[in-house]
């Protein structure tokens, strides 16, 4: 049976549709090393229990892209015996080498599991052979399940499934209200032997390393996944000639230049040796979906050459900087944490794995969860998920890692924006503009609110990500922009880290200007250049008159497709009809000239 993206579990709640979608269009124009995205390991998040079947691995991958974690370690097992990349840690051996000696059909209604012996003979022609017996169990897919010491695996758990399922998934979400980029970190092992499957490996040297393309896990993904891979040779391209790529693009898809390095050349030509794309270059004007990177390799496997995947995968630590953090109850960073602006500038910044203590799934431990990944994610680090939540897969119960995976939004407080779906202005909710607002008391995280309220503006200091300053009055959204001191303009975080910045300077203002804890809310609410004034679920920057790039609707530019060829479609049937009436009507009038010349009325031509 074959595999593919299951989307049945997807972020289908508008606010939630919300808080991902405004949050990526804001650091559309912010690097992609800059950009924070929920992170989790397979092997905690869909391989927890030791069961590695194929089925149940596609619907965990694919519930957890469904659910908004944009990067995924992958822990990939090389075995010598089958010469494959396997994401169970223990060789099964080939069906070439196994013979079937005994099937016993004996299920237990406990266990619903079916015996199944076999005896596996050397690779060798000596006399004699060397066995082993092998149980397993049937899935409900009808596969064979073997168990291998602590491990329960299919025979077909590979990187094909892996292929299968992404391409699925890109092919299920290509409108621009559901593109976002996909980042595998790929761990290598070397499998261990079904005999001993608890021992380590010994080193894989020479023609034992992988060494065909079909073998090579960056020439296999490369072909498998060829449309949708942003690739190092890409980058070194763009990197040299920013004018003809970065550059040569819509203004709004261009990257922030304070972000990176650049050069230029006597000729104009400007180069970057640390710069990356924005989420807008790489989703919208390349259309690539995926961007691969080697992570730790085993020793086992150091003379495996990684350079030669080059033209897909990343060498290590290229996607990846750990930052150690350190948190406190209450979810606030104690170290690990940017303190300042050269610190902010950690490239690829993601913490060290959050582990969960629990005895069960209780309220007070996912509020702790949250606190602690709200925390790393406003320090502008991507928090790593290695935790198997409560016991349970992806596959099995998906809604607590949905939940961290919205933990890791930076913006918005919970709930928020509210009325994502209606804006208000039914079941007696008044309507109302929709403009965002900081509120401290909520530790910087914003609110929807009315346009018309009278508040303070947050101001970008010249284009520096984290230098801000407070408008000199309190206003209407419209005219904040007015009131920003010189060499500031009205404007809106953009990622986790800015946001932070901000708070933490408006928390240096006077207590008659800033306040917490005051009763007053223009004290504790400042606007940020954030608008749905056009369409409720669109949020923009650029002040009132900031147009929406696409409808509310996310299937409407295909409704427009649709409707600008049916519109053409019925002007050439309107212009076809105006030209058969035309045409009908003058003979009509030539039948009735003919007639009364017949009668003698006139007479033109030779009556028939």
């Amino acid at each position: 049976m074959s595999v593919s993206y299951d989307s049945e579990n997807t972020l289908d709640n508008a606010t939630w549709v919300a808080v991902l979608l405004s949050e990526r269009d804001v650091a559309g124009q912010i690097p992609i090393n800059f950009v924070t995205n929920p992170s989790v390991s397979l092997s905690s998040a869909c391989f927890g229990a030791g069961l590695y079947d194929r089925d149940d691995a596609a619907k965990c991958i694919s519930n957890l892209l469904a659910v908004g974690y944009r990067r995924l370690v992958l822990d990939l097992y090389w075995s010598v015996e089958s010469r494959t990349w396997s994401f169970c840690p223990v060789t099964i051996p080939a069906k070439a080498d196994v013979m079937v000696s005994a099937y016993t059909s004996t299920t237990t209604e406990a266990s619903k599991t079916t015996t199944v012996t076999t005896t596996t003979e050397s690779s060798s022609t000596t006399s004699d052979a060397e066995t082993a017996s092998i149980t397993g169990y049937s899935d409900s897919q009808g596969d064979t399940v073997y168990e291998l010491g602590p491990y329960r695996c299919t025979d077909d758990l590979d990187l094909f499934t892996l292929a299968k399922v992404l391409t699925g998934y890109f092919q299920d979400t290509t409108s621009q209200l559901t593109i976002f980029t996909t980042y595998l970190v790929l761990n290598l092992h070397v499998a261990g032997s079904d005999s001993a499957p608890t021992k380590p490996p010994p080193a894989v040297t020479g023609n034992d390393l992988p060494s065909s393309k079909e073998e090579r896990i960056g020439s296999f993904l490369e072909s498998s996944l060829r449309d949708y891979i942003y690739s190092p040779s890409q980058l070194a391209q763009e990197r040299s000639n920013l004018n003809e790529s970065w550059y040569k693009v819509d203004e709004s898809y261009m990257p922030i230049v304070e972000y990176y390095t650049i050069h230029e050349d006597r000729e104009g030509i400007q180069s970057t040796p640390d710069g990356w794309p924005s989420t807008k270059y790489i989703q919208l004007a390349k259309s690539d979906r995926v961007i691969m990177e080697y992570g730790s390799v085993d020793p086992q496997l150091a003379t495996y050459d990684l350079s030669q995947d080059q033209d897909a995968v990343f060498l290590p630590g290229y996607l990846t900087s750990t930052i150690n953090v350190s948190m406190a109850t209450n979810g606030s960073v104690i170290s690990g944490g940017a303190t300042d602006v050269s610190q902010a500038n950690s490239s690829w910044a993601i913490s060290n794995g959050i582990s969960v203590a629990y005895a069960a799934s209780d309220d007070s431990t996912m509020q702790s969860l949250d606190d602690t990944i709200a925390g790393i994610t406003g320090c502008g680090i991507s928090p790593m998920l290695n935790t198997t939540l409560f016991g349970q897969t992806a596959d099995v119960n998906v809604d607590h890692y949905r939940n961290v995976s919205l933990a890791a939004g930076w913006a918005w407080a919970i709930g928020e924006p509210e009325g994502a779906a209606t804006g208000g202005g039914t079941q007696g909710v008044p309507k109302f503009d929709r403009c965002a607002i900081m509120d401290l008391s909520l530790s910087g995280r914003w609110r929807a609110t009315n346009c018309t309220v009278q508040r303070r503006g947050a101001c970008r200091v010249g284009n520096s990500p984290f230098s801000w300053a407070l408008s000199t009055s309190a206003v209407e959204y419209n005219d904040v922009s007015g009131m920003c001191p010189p060499g500031s303009s009205f404007a809106v975080p953009r990622t986790g880290l800015e946001n932070t910045y901000l708070y933490k300077y408006l928390l240096t203002q006077p207590q008659s200007i800033i306040d917490p804890e005051s009763l007053n809310l223009s004290h504790r609410e400042i606007y940020v250049d954030f608008n749905s004034i056009q369409i409720t679920s669109c949020w923009v920057t650029g002040g009132p008159g900031a147009s929406c790039p696409y409808a509310a609707d996310p299937q409407q530019l295909e409704h427009r497709t649709v409707l600008v060829a049916a519109i053409a479609g019925i002007v050439i049937l309107i212009i076809t009809a105006l030209t058969v009436f035309v045409k009908c009507n003058a003979n009509r009038r030539n039948s009735r000239r003919r007639k009364r010349v017949i009668e003698g009325w006139e007479y033109e031509g030779v009556p028939s």
